[in-house]
């Protein structure tokens, strides 16, 4: 479960020296620090589950969420997710791992995000169309159509099955929310695929 400070001030409200309890408690294992104010109790919580806790609003997206779909065959170290309008990435380590926040443009941040259920606790993820626009919208941009493909399957080794199975009407949509060159690539490959 987790626990903010005001939590444990309230909960160890009767300890003469609140602050030695918790320390004493995070010795114990009792409590495990996510960041300055913010517990855990479950040393085996889902790191998924505390993701959007440590940074809100945020949601699980790029290649974390393209790998939880099963869209890239690496495995991913880092958790990472979405954010907005916090003006720099932010990263968080700590015993479940390691937590980095990355902006998207505004526009798009609120479309597309599903929530998955994990150990009875709501975690909120971008759909695979979403994780994948994310993430080519923070990247170097690509010129031509050439190096949008290579990047695509040769670089990030999307799946092409998996590629050819997107909702391609809700990525045409959505690339337009995002001020990216490398998405404007994208949505003119994909009209031409369709005609």
């Amino acid at each position: 479960m987790i626990k903010t400070i005001d939590m444990l001030l309230y909960e160890y409200r009767d300890y003469s020296n609140i602050y030695n309890k918790i320390a004493l408690e995070e010795k114990n294992n009792n409590l495990i620090k996510l960041k300055r104010g913010l517990y855990e109790t479950n040393k085996d919580s889902d790191p998924f589950t505390l993701a959007n806790v440590l940074l809100s609003p945020s949601y699980i997206s790029f290649e974390t969420a393209l790998a939880y779909y099963g869209m890239i065959p690496e495995m991913v170290y880092a958790i990472k997710s979405a954010s907005f309008k916090k003006n720099k990435k932010k990263e968080y380590k700590n015993f479940f791992g390691l937590f980095l926040y990355q902006d998207i443009n505004s526009n798009a941040y609120p479309y597309d995000i599903n929530e998955i259920e994990i150990d009875g606790i709501k975690v909120m993820i971008a759909s695979r169309e979403k994780a994948l626009l994310d993430l080519l919208s923070v990247i170097s941009p690509r010129n031509n159509k050439k190096e949008l493909l290579d990047l695509l399957f040769e670089d990030l080794r999307i799946d092409e099955v998996l590629f050819d199975e997107l909702d391609k009407k809700k990525i045409i949509g959505l690339c337009d929310l995002y001020s990216s060159k490398t998405l404007k690539l994208l949505k003119k490959y994909l009209e031409n695929k369709n005609d």
